[in-house]
């Protein structure tokens, strides 16, 4: 097994609910036209950075985004639903307008933010920061230890924008901002094997346009 693996870090493109502004979590919403658009400008970076797999989330949403990235590659993809989005229980599918209006604004103001006496923040009937954090981080590193990791050392993921937020503010803990990842935006890290250590620069290496 490689002791150093580089990781290409994607969100999925765009879907109807991120254009209308739905908070979407776990339910499973396709991509819309736009999104399979930046999709294929996505696809471009990765023929020019090619990976040996592409691991991603079993939602819709994460798979087609690795699909069509895959497509001309042939790229193996495996899914997984550890690297799902947060679940956002009573939230899914509402606007930040009709949610106010149902549960108030603090716990979405809290939820907004990243000070970590704000880690265990949850919807109704949803699941927290930090136990969407633990899960992704926790399931990503079992797929990074399997047995057929040792054939990968150049790994694309595709996920959610909670799933890297939520990473990328665990490993740089001085950001007090909350980091905003865009439809198909990616970022490169470095993930040590035998240490199980993160190093990433937070700035992205591909935005969709």
């Amino acid at each position: 097994m490689s002791t150093s693996k580089t990781i290409y870090m994607f969100r999925h493109g765009e879907t109807d609910w991120n254009r209308e502004g739905r908070m979407q979590g776990s339910t499973d919403i396709p991509l819309n036209t736009t999104g399979r658009e930046q999709a294929r400008f996505l696809q471009e970076f990765f023929l020019a950075n090619p990976v040996d797999v592409f691991l991603s989330s079993d939602l819709a949403r994460a798979q087609e985004t690795a699909q069509i990235i895959a497509a001309e590659s042939g790229v193996e993809i495996i899914l997984d639903s550890c690297l799902r989005e947060t679940n956002l229980g009573a939230a899914e599918g509402l606007t930040s307008e009709e949610f106010i209006i149902l549960y108030g604004e603090e716990i979405l103001e809290r939820w907004r933010r990243v000070d970590v006496s704000d880690h265990h923040v949850r919807f109704p009937n949803g699941e927290s920061k930090f136990e969407h954090r633990v899960r992704f981080q926790q399931g990503l590193e079992r797929l990074l230890h399997s047995a057929e990791a040792s054939r990968w050392q150049r790994i694309g993921v595709a996920t959610h924008g909670g799933s890297m937020r939520r990473l990328i503010h665990h490993l740089h803990p001085e950001l007090t901002e909350a980091v905003m990842v865009g439809n198909c935006g990616t970022y490169k890290m470095e993930y040590q094997v035998l240490s199980r250590t993160w190093s990433m620069d937070i700035t992205p290496v591909f935005i969709s346009n």
